[in-house]
């Protein structure tokens, strides 16, 4: 039996503030996730919210080989060494492990 794919869910609400700082962070992060095997599915802007109240702005889908690559990617140093430009860039960072529903 094969593994299941494993899924990076990240939904945020970028600071509009400072859109200048969410497109460095991008140019710097998709590097760190492409360099731990995640291959890039898709990154969406919402463009309007017609239930729910989470004010997501946008999100993207990383496919990675396993949940342990994004947790080791996670608590590395390169991802580490963002977290002051990821808390100006960004309101809200939601990251999710996951895979396909049967």
């Amino acid at each position: 039996m094969s593994e299941a794919k494993t899924y990076l869910l990240i939904n945020t609400i970028p600071n509009p503030e400072n859109m200048a700082g969410f497109q460095l962070y991008l140019s710097k992060i998709i590097p760190i996730f492409q360099n731990a095997g995640g291959k890039n599915l898709g990154r969406y802007k919402a463009t309007e919210q017609v239930m729910g109240t989470s004010g997501i702005k946008a999100s993207a889908v990383f496919e990675f080989p396993s949940a342990q690559v994004i947790k080791d990617m996670l608590a590395g140093e390169e991802f580490n060494a963002l977290n002051q430009l990821r808390s100006e860039a960004y309101k809200q960072v939601d990251l999710l492990i996951c895979e396909a529903l049967g």
